[in-house]
């Protein structure tokens, strides 16, 4: 009788082993594995915020999907990729060879995505970058035939166009200055602002076109300049840790010129309170402003002022947005077959938060163009002022400077 038994101890230890893996990966194919590139940590970490708690609201939302008649949870896994490139590329490797996401959202710094697209590229994992401008990324993907990346920002077109515009409508300048980053997004910006005064208002002269590093804490010779030039506006983008250097200098050095930004950052209503003197008057690319544009947009502003007790960001919708897109293809392609999700990115109008959205084909870069509202910040609220569809429905005037916010009493 030993050996019989010692056979059946044997076989059932074996089955026991099986039954024990089953459920294991069972469970791994019944969920749907997203993959969320924020930079939590670093100088640009307050916008990470934002952009996670927009995430989380969508996954609320859809927390469960309907896949192919099958339900699904969501799970996400969170990569902090600090906004530095290298960062960047060793969790985007960690995400798509040892995680093994499904699909993939998120990066607010157009460097760093644009350093890791070809990684999603070359494992076909369709990803959605909500909130990098760059127009390379979109040029990029066209022209390497890239059909599993998508930018739903708004691009640098969207953003600089709109704000020079308000600049030359309202402050009717006759010299400006340019203040960005140097990075792919700020060179954009400082090349279409050009591009547009040329094009649109020919007697405007760009007299400063000043470039500084990311995270930089002395604006002090760059303002020196701009005060010298005689410029009625100092128009770019200086965010993160580096927008309070901005208007603090500006403020301290009494700077005469009316600061126009691209928005990021400085749009956010937390910023604003901090900075109240500062930001006076100020012209800001809020990108987006709250109203209802679908039906998913006031629940999903709700949801956020609940969470966070502020108001959604650009960044907070972007993110949520993007994760909606992405969430909505996987459940209309039915599959977590990435061609076919990539398929239902490609084909689908998505009803998002910002209103009814589609990106542009694969020949014209995966895009998702988008109209940008731009505010003036008047006694520490955001009152728009452009385009004037918008402003006249909000009620929103300019109210010209000087006097500056230092000459006030």
């Amino acid at each position: 009788m030993r050996k019989p038994t010692a056979i059946g101890i044997v076989s059932l230890l074996l089955g026991l082993a099986a039954f024990l893996a089953a459920p294991s990966g069972a469970g791994a194919q019944d969920e749907v594995k997203l993959g969320a590139f924020l930079p939590i940590s670093g100088i640009s970490a307050d916008v990470g915020a934002q952009m996670k708690a927009g995430t989380e609201v969508a996954l609320e939302r859809m927390a469960t999907l309907q896949v192919g008649g099958k339900a699904m949870k969501v799970r996400v896994i969170w990569y902090d990729d600090e906004g530095k490139g290298d960062v960047g590329l060793n969790v985007v490797t960690r995400a798509l060879t040892v995680d093994k996401i499904h699909v993939g959202m998120g990066f607010l710094s157009s460097d760093v995505f644009i350093r890791v697209m070809d990684e999603f590229q070359k494992t076909s994992t369709p990803v959605v970058t909500c909130c990098s401008a760059s127009l390379k990324i979109g040029d990029k993907i066209a022209q390497n035939k890239m059909q599993y990346a998508f930018q739903l920002s708004p691009t640098a077109n969207d953003i600089a166009r709109s704000v020079v515009a308000a600049v030359a409508q309202h402050v009717k300048p006759k010299k400006v200055a340019l203040l960005n980053e140097n990075t792919d997004a700020g060179r954009d910006f400082s090349r279409i602002s050009r591009e547009w005064f040329a094009a649109n208002a020919k007697d405007v002269e760009v007299v400063a076109d000043e470039f500084v590093d990311r995270g930089v804490t002395d604006l002090t010779p760059q303002f020196a300049k701009i005060k010298r030039s005689g410029a009625q506006a100092v128009i770019g983008e200086i965010y993160g840790s580096s927008g309070s250097v901005l208007f603090s200098q500006w403020y301290e050095l009494k700077v005469p010129a009316v600061i126009a930004h691209m928005g990021a950052t400085v749009s956010a209503q937390t910023f604003i309170d901090q900075y109240v003197k500062q930001t006076d008057l100020a012209i800001v690319n809020n990108r987006w402003w709250p109203a209802k544009y679908s039906e998913v947009s006031e629940p999903m502003m709700a949801a956020y002022k609940k969470k966070t007790g502020t108001d959604p960001t650009n960044f907070a919708v972007q993110a949520h947005d993007a994760t909606l897109v992405l969430l909505d293809a996987i459940q209309k392609a039915g599959s977590l077959d990435p061609q076919k999700i990539q398929a239902a990115l490609e084909s689908t109008t998505f009803v998002t938060a910002w209103g009814t959205r589609k990106f542009t084909p694969l020949a014209e870069g995966h895009r998702m163009p988008i109209q940008t509202v731009i505010v003036q910040i008047q006694g520490g609220k955001k009152v728009p002022i452009y385009p004037e569809s918008v402003a006249a429905a909000a009620g929103g005037k300019y109210v010209p400077v000087p006097p500056y916010a230092w000459e006030k009493k």
